[in-house]
């Protein structure tokens, strides 16, 4: 059973009751800042031509994965599992016209390691307390030669055997590179997790994963009333 509530730019509140256990509960939020999305759309001059901007018209064209783990719990081989999962959803989806790929965005940074290095600090002030600095974001983007920085934040990896750490969290945050602002921030957690959940840590992470990504694509998909009018925008012209 799927529960939807709107709030404007507030949170969207999304829970779902896992099949697999009537005590495991799965949370999804999302938020838009709203002035971001106005100071991005402002800059791309989305407002001149179109009344009613889509969300999907402040993203870039091209895109860079970063993975930050928070939690020293997490599986190794989950985290580089996860990783991948996001890089072939978004290569899949068709969101973006580029993904930058691992081995592209390592060969762009080596030539720069000062830029290496602030790329850690980057992401570590953005994932620890909520800070995005434009002074980095900006040089990083145009490094890399992408227009969005998305990163994935592993926060919280349920402690087998413990009984006060059983939470899962993971955070996505989409950040214009230039002007270094979020676009967009995704959590998705489970509060509970079951030692039969346990059991399979990669289904249990990659499941929800998938939620998060999911939730992150219906907010940024051209919707098809929109795709059908550039198309006959194109006859037209």
């Amino acid at each position: 059973m799927r529960y939807l509530t709107f709030l404007g730019t507030l949170p969207v509140i999304i829970i779902l009751l896992s099949a697999c256990s009537p005590s495991s509960q799965t949370t999804l939020s999302e938020v838009i800042p709203g002035h971001n999305k106005e100071a991005v759309s402002e800059r791309k001059k989305i407002g001149e031509t179109k009344t009613h901007p889509e969300t999907a018209d402040i993203m870039g064209k091209s895109v860079a994965v970063f993975t930050v783990v928070v939690t020293p719990d997490a599986p190794q081989a989950l985290v580089e599992s996860l990783h991948h999962k996001l890089l072939k959803r978004l290569s899949d989806n068709g969101l973006y016209e580029l993904v930058l790929s691992d081995q592209v965005l390592n060969e762009r940074l080596s030539a720069n390691p000062k830029l290496v290095q602030a790329k850690e600090i980057y992401l570590d002030s953005l994932t620890a307390v909520s800070v995005s600095d434009k002074d980095i974001s900006n040089p990083l983007g145009k490094t890399l030669k992408v227009e969005n920085l998305l990163i994935f934040q592993l926060d919280q990896w349920p402690c087998t055997g413990c009984r006060q750490s059983s939470t899962l969290r993971m955070k996505l945050r989409l950040v214009d590179s230039e002007s270094s602002f979020v676009l967009w921030t995704g959590i998705a957690e489970i509060q509970k997790v079951t030692q039969k959940e346990l059991e399979d840590p990669d289904a249990l992470g990659l499941n929800l994963a998938d939620q998060l990504i999911d939730e992150f694509y219906l907010c940024f998909m051209k919707k098809w009333h929109r795709k059908r009018f550039d198309n006959l925008a194109k006859l037209a012209s």
